[in-house]
Formats: C-alpha cells, sequence, structure tokens
C-alpha cells in the first residue's frame, strides 16, 4: 500500500494545510503598505496581473503568497557640507543637499528592508519561500521520501519587485528506508557538505562508523538550522514511526513514539534527528547514539545487534555489565549517553549502585564524567576508592570548583586528573594524601603543575649581567625580581595561572627578561622586558593590573627608564 500526502501554506492563516491530493501552486502578490495592488501570476502569460479578489482553494489548485525578497542598502559615508563642517563630526544638520536626500532615501529603504525581513517569515520565523511539501510512503517497501516544495529565488544584490521575478519552484528530498536503515538526500547543500566531507575523511583518514554518524548529524543539524518548516517533519516523523513499528512487528509503540531529541538553543524538537535514529535503530533509536560513540571503539567493545530486536537494549546492558532497574531506564530516555557514564564508573571500580544514580540522574554530572579523560578517570577512582572508599572519591570526582569569575572550571579539574595519572609514580605521598583527602583544590592542581614540569623539562639557571640586575627593586611593599632558574618561572605561571614558563628558552638566549613582582610574599603579576621596553605587563588569569599595582609600576618604569611598546593580549601570560 502507498500514500502520498501533500502540505500546502495556507494564505489566510500562514498555518499549513493537508491535502490527499496534489494541487496547482499559483503565486500570489499581497497587497501591502510598499505595493498598492494584489497581484497573480499568469503561468500562461508568465506576467503579474492586478487583481480584486484571489482564487480560492480549489480541488486542483492553491494560491501561495510569493513575499517580496529584503534588500538591505549599503551603508552610505558622508562628508558633509565642507564650507561648514569638519570632516570627523559630522551630523544631520551638515549634510549637503544632495547628501540629505541620499540619507532620506536610505532611510526608507532600510524601513522597508525590515518591513520584508518580517514579512518574508511566518509566525514561526519560517521562511515563506517554502510553498509545500509532498510526503510518500510506501508501507509494503517500508519507505518514506519526504520533498520540500520551494520558490527558487533570484540572487542578486539590488532590490527586486516580484514583479520582475518568474516564480520558479524547486524540490529538494530526503528518504528513509526501513529495511534497510539508509537515508539519502538531494538537498543543494549536500553537494557542498559531501565535498567537504571528502576532503576531511582524506585529510582525517576517517574510516570507522562513528565518524560517518557524527558527519550525518553534523549535516542534519546545518538542516535544522535553516528552520525547515517543522509541520512538515513532524508529519514524516508521525509517519516513519508506523514504518518503524510495522517493521519491527510490533502491535505497540515502542520508544521512538518518545525519542524526543531538542534543540539546545531553540528548544524544540530536532525531527530529522530523530528520523535518523529511528531509521538506523527502530525499536531502541536512542541506543544508536550510545552505539555511534567513540568511546566504546576506544576500548574496543564490540555488540552486534538485530535493528528488529525489541530486546536490544537489554542485550546491550547485559554487556556492558550495567543493572537494568527504573532509575536507569529513566535516565536513559533522557539522556542515553549516561550508559557510558555508568560504563566509565564500573571500570572505575564502583559498585554501590547509589552512586551510580547520584551521576545518571544529573545532566551536569553525566556530562563531567563523559567529559573527563577516560584513562585518568579510572586511574584516579581506583586509586582513591583503594584509600578512602567509594562515597569520599565520587565526592572528590563530583567537587566543584570555580575561577575567578565564579565560573565552574571543568578544564582545570581534568587537567589535574591527567596530571595525577600521568605523573603519580613521582608525586610525593604528602601530596597523594592531600589529593585523597581535598581533592584536586587548585593548592593541588599548582603543586601536579610544578611536578609535571620538572619532569618535562631540565632545570635551566639563568644568568644575569649588572644591568639586568638593576631591574631588581623595592617600591611600596613590591619586590620586583628576576626569576633564579626555569623552575622558578613555572612557580610564577602556576600561581598567576598563565604560560610564563613557556618563556624559559627566551630567556635563556637572552631575548627577553622576565621580571616578577611580589608583595606580602604572593606573586602579584610578572613583565616582558625586551632593552628598555616593556611588551607585557599581567597580573592572576592574564588581567591588566589594578590602580595600585598601575602606580608602583609607573614608578618602577620611571625609576629604570623603561616605555611600554605594547600589550600583547595573551602571548606571555
Amino acid at each position: 500500500m502507498k500514500e502520498i500526502l501533500y502540505i500546502y501554506r495556507d494564505i489566510k492563516t500562514s498555518d499549513f494545510i493537508i491535502s490527499d491530493k496534489e494541487k496547482k501552486i499559483i503565486p500570489v502578490w499581497l497587497k501591502n503598505e510598499y505595493n498598492n495592488s494584489n497581484y497573480i501570476y499568469d503561468e500562461n502569460e508568465e506576467i503579474w496581473k492586478i487583481t480584486e479578489s484571489f482564487p480560492t482553494e480549489s480541488e486542483t489548485s492553491i494560491p501561495i503568497e510569493f513575499a517580496e525578497l529584503p534588500f538591505k542598502p549599503e551603508k552610505i559615508e558622508f562628508l558633509g557640507n565642507i564650507i561648514f563642517t569638519k570632516v570627523h563630526e559630522i551630523y544631520l544638520e551638515d549634510l549637503s543637499t544632495d547628501e540629505m536626500q541620499l540619507f532620506l532615501n536610505r532611510r526608507d529603504m532600510s524601513k522597508k528592508f525590515s518591513f520584508m525581513k518580517e514579512k518574508i517569515k511566518d509566525k514561526d520565523g519560517i521562511s515563506k519561500n517554502y510553498a509545500g511539501a509532498k510526503i510518500y510512503i510506501d508501507y509494503e517497501k517500508l519507505t518514506l521520501k519526504i520533498t520540500f516544495v520551494i520558490f527558487s529565488r533570484n540572487s542578486t544584490n539590488e532590490p527586486i519587485s516580484p514583479l520582475d521575478e518568474k516564480p520558479v519552484l524547486k524540490e529538494e528530498s530526503l528518504s528513509f528506508d526501513m529495511k534497510t536503515g539508509k537515508l539519502s538526500c538531494d538537498f543543494a547543500i549536500m553537494e557542498e557538505f559531501i565535498s567537504s566531507k571528502k576532503e576531511r575523511k582524506k585529510k582525517y583518514c576517517y574510516s570507522l562508523p562513528y565518524e560517518s554518524h557524527y558527519e550525518v548529524l553534523d549535516f542534519f543539524m546545518e538542516l535544522e538550522t535553516q528552520k525547515l518548516p517543522p509541520f512538515f517533519l513532524k508529519v514524516a516523523h508521525d509517519k516513519l514511526c508506523i514504518l518503524a513499528k510495522k517493521y519491527t512487528g510490533l502491535s505497540d509503540s515502542l520508544s521512538f513514539q518518545n525519542c524526543a531529541i531538542w534543540g539546545e538553543n531553540t528548544g524544540k524538537r530536532r525531527y530529522l534527528s530523530e528520523m535518523y535514529f529511528i531509521t538506523k535503530l527502530p525499536c531502541e533509536p536512542r541506543l544508536y547514539d550510545v552505539l555511534m560513540n567513540k568511546e566504546l571503539y576506544d576500548i574496543k567493545f564490540h555488540f552486534k545487534y538485530n535493528r528488529k530486536n525489541t530486546k536490544v537494549l537489554n542485550r546491550f546492558l547485559r554487556k556492558a555489565h550495567i543493572k537494568n532497574y527504573r532509575v536507569l531506564r529513566k535516565s536513559f530516555s533522557v539522556n542515553p549517553l549516561c550508559l557510558i557514564s555508568y560504563m566509565r564508573l564500573h571500570d572505575a571500580g564502583f559498585k554501590d549502585i547509589n552512586l551510580f544514580n547520584r551521576v545518571i540522574e544529573s545532566e551536569e554530572d553525566i556530562e563531567f564524567i563523559n567529559f573527563a579523560d577516560r584513562e585518568s578517570l579510572v586511574f584516579f577512582c581506583k586509586k582513591c576508592i583503594k584509600n578512602r572508599g567509594e562515597i569520599p572519591t565520587m565526592n572528590i570526582l563530583l567537587k566543584k570548583y570555580y575561577d575567578e569569575d565564579g565560573v565552574e572550571d571543568w578544564y582545570e579539574k581534568n587537567d589535574a586528573l591527567g596530571m595525577f595519572s600521568m605523573y603519580y609514580q613521582y608525586l610525593p605521598d604528602e601530596l597523594k594524601k592531600d589529593i585523597f583527602e581535598d581533592g584536586f583544590t587548585r593548592f593541588n592542581h599548582d603543586a601536579l603543575s610544578n611536578i609535571s614540569y620538572k619532569i618535562r623539562n631540565k632545570k635551566i639557571v639563568f644568568k644575569y649581567t649588572q644591568n639586568d640586575l638593576k631591574l631588581e627593586d623595592d617600591i611600596d611593599g613590591f619586590s620586583f625580581r628576576l626569576p633564579k632558574d626555569s623552575y622558578q618561572l613555572c612557580e610564577i605561571g602556576t600561581s598567576l595561572h598563565n604560560c610564563v614558563a613557556s618563556y624559559a628558552d627566551s630567556v635563556e638566549k637572552k631575548d627577553c627578561l622576565i621580571v616578577y613582582a611580589k608583595k606580602d610574599d604572593k606573586y602579584k603579576f610578572c613583565i616582558e622586558v625586551r632593552g628598555n621596553k616593556i611588551f607585557q605587563e599581567r597580573t592572576d588569569y592574564n588581567s591588566n593590573p589594578n590602580e595600585e599595582e598601575k602606580v608602583v609600576l609607573q614608578k618602577w618604569h620611571k625609576r629604570h627608564g623603561l616605555q611600554i611598546e605594547r600589550i600583547k593580549e595573551c602571548n606571555l601570560l
């Protein structure tokens, strides 16, 4: 059995009408404040004609609005009346007669642009160029094809009236094959996407299934950001769910009916992505995103599945050593990647089901557990569980750390996890104890950074001339000093949260000098000096000096004959 649905834009309400018969589209141009008459396009004579009233929808035809394209006028650079004005300050009253006319014309065009920009979209912000759609469903072959019927518009840099355009309709289609699990697309942007995809494959040697999976998701997201009419997609989605149910042979709907993927920014359902998942794995579509997760390939987790198998989720859970229980199923329905989190925690040595629930019931905790480097996470947890137990380890793992702006800093915690794992054998017992007790505090992170730097880099003792040493000074409680060696340079960078340690070679080669300042035995800022020029002055987290520090720095500049050359955005520091 086959079915064809035709969807058309309703000219009266800006909604859409479903029909089981194909209708001829009659383009019309509606009267508005910039258009004094209603027009209808005569296809036979290929001209627009003024009409008193539009034809009503019939069994064979339907009028569809052909909206005017908005044209944004170019910005005008005014010189003003040179007799009365200065070039740098031009006001409306300064314009010459000709320029005043240009200004008024552009103002009118800008108003029209704003009006047309709104008018070319419907109430949902969808372009009125989408005139309709055709949905072909073959219940025997289990295929669905959705074809978008679109007004193809002239690309121009000049304002163009619909009267100067011949309405041309083009079609772009997406096809879903439930039996084979394959999709196809003939969208205009597909060629460009495939071309760039081939280049990426060639460059990065893409070959694994998860790489293609991410490419498809990227493409559908790109399509969805074009604001395809959601009504078209919802109708197609509902029909595809019927095909999925028919394919599996089930009388009742499975989880694909609730396979809601929400756009992060729009809060709307991403129907195309849902349809992709339903096509690839109709019995448990949200599981497909887990199966295509790169981590499963990295840890060599192999799982063969039958797309018709109604127990595919149970089989996966058994294979992954995950208990199937109510909290897990509920969490999975919201965020399928909680299964990856569960697998990570299981491999890290956790056994307490309450701790698993603590993570998988929180999208924020799932995101962090999956964000962390897997090997480092597992290594730390096994060590910490052995020393402290599961609950303290989980508390440390999920403890929040914030930067100077009060924003949670995942990267610093993940960085600390990596250093703990990589340099564990070099860590003093006291530091290990502090980490197991307090977690990855800033102090412990900085201690790990210092140790990792010293392991990766040999110690460079800096040699200074007598002229260099003259830069050392004491002003208003600030001690200006030169670092003794590369290890102290690392200590400064760790304390001030910048990458000044990377300047060790430059200091050794005399390309520059680094001067640091301390107050109350704390590092306050550091400075890059070249000759008698200052290139950078940065405080904690690459910030600029505060007012007190600026006063002290000015005194230091003057006392040592230094001048500011330029301040880089973030090289040094």
